[in-house]
């Protein structure tokens, strides 16, 4: 019994080492199908980000997690939050503007657009003591710059934001990045991507 133990885990070791022994060449292409199989974008939502911010692993909340700044410390995330209601887009910019305690708005009208996801998106800024909530600790001399880009297109209609968070030295000297990042974004229809063993 012993001796067809030991030429089973033989037989084992040189298969291993058969298998082991195959190298699998991948182009840049195939690399890419890989990537696109994966559903690597979060939400169907692809970005393109420049080289100085840093990324960092996505939460559920966050499909898109950057640090920036000269300490490392500023944010910038992107999320998708459903749209129950007409004002929803109002309801989540006055909670931006509740963590730096400032007065709500009671209207859309007077805020700047920026495009972004061939539609446009309305842009806010706060300064102050940000109160991010979720157990963090306040963070003084705070500025935020954030993007709220409704799409009742969408099935069920959503709200895409983009929102960065740092000191004001460091946001303003992201601003331009910010902006231009915010029109990269793209959708990212995974169903239609052929998988890599059908090409």
């Amino acid at each position: 019994m012993g001796r067809v133990l030991g030429f089973c885990g033989l037989l084992a070791i040189v298969s291993g080492c058969k298998q082991a022994e195959r190298v699998v060449t991948l182009t840049e292409a195939d690399r890419r199908d890989l990537v696109l199989w994966d559903k690597s974008y979060p939400g169907d939502l692809k970005d393109q980000a420049p080289l100085q911010w840093r990324r960092v692993p996505w939460t559920q909340m966050r499909y898109y997690n950057y640090r920036f700044g000269s300490a490392g410390d500023g944010e910038i995330w992107l999320s998708v939050v459903p749209s129950r209601a007409e004002d929803s887009v109002l309801q989540n910019i006055n909670r931006w503007y509740n963590q730096f305690r400032m007065p709500e708005i009671t209207s859309l009208d007077d805020l700047e657009q920026e495009p972004a996801l061939q539609t446009a998106g309305y842009l806010v800024e706060a300064e102050g003591t940000y109160y991010g909530g979720m157990g963090a600790e306040p963070r003084e001399d705070s500025k935020m710059l954030a993007l709220a880009i409704p799409r009742p297109m969408m099935t069920p209609p959503e709200i895409v934001t983009i929102k960065m968070v740092g000191s004001p030295v460091d946001v303003e000297a992201e601003r331009q990045r910010f902006l231009e990042y915010c029109k990269t974004l793209e959708d990212s229809d995974v169903n239609s991507i052929e998988t890599p063993e059908a090409k």
